[in-house]
């Protein structure tokens, strides 16, 4: 009989639990801090020992935006290019980040920066999305974040942190 009872009300607890989760409405605008975990793979042509050509592609996953955003708990896949003269780049690339729910934003990226450290300063704008997140703009300032050691010989780890404003009309 306890753990009838017990079962019973774990029951009701998650289902309550889903039901405000699943039902939460995503903000049409907002702003705040967002920081991503990310992993990627690259293909290095050296030109020289003081340039380089770098193609990416990277995926990753939002652990921390503000709450009701499309970016909480969002994944993301991003590829890009880079060149790179005495270790100063610039880059440019597309992201497409996928929601909870499935919908999708698109966004062009753009970065300078500096090789073995990151970017020094970046951004990606958005340039629209689907279901809920049609027509979005905004923006995703790129900060200077710490460096991590690759697990694997020719892929990457990192960590992305900066800001996102957003408005969906």
């Amino acid at each position: 009989m306890r753990r009838i009872i017990l079962v019973s009300i774990s029951s009701i607890a998650f289902l309550l639990t889903f039901v405000i989760v699943s039902n939460a409405e995503m903000a049409k605008e907002g702003n705040g801090n967002y920081r991503t975990g990310k992993s990627g793979t690259m293909n290095i042509m050296m030109m020289g020992k003081d340039m380089l050509q770098m193609n990416y592609d990277e995926s990753g996953a939002f652990v921390e935006a503000p709450d009701n955003s499309p970016f909480k708990n969002a994944s993301y896949r991003s590829i890009g290019t880079l060149n790179a003269i005495n270790k100063d780049f610039k880059g440019s690339g597309a992201v497409l980040i996928t929601c909870t729910n499935g919908d999708q934003i698109f966004g062009i990226y753009q970065s300078t920066g500096v090789l073995g450290v990151g970017p020094t300063s970046g951004s990606i704008e958005f340039l629209g999305g689907t279901g809920e997140c049609t027509g979005i703009k905004g923006k995703m300032e790129i900060l200077p974040r710490p460096a991590v050691k690759p697990s694997k010989k020719g892929t990457y780890q990192g960590i992305g942190i900066g800001r996102v404003t957003w408005k969906i009309p």
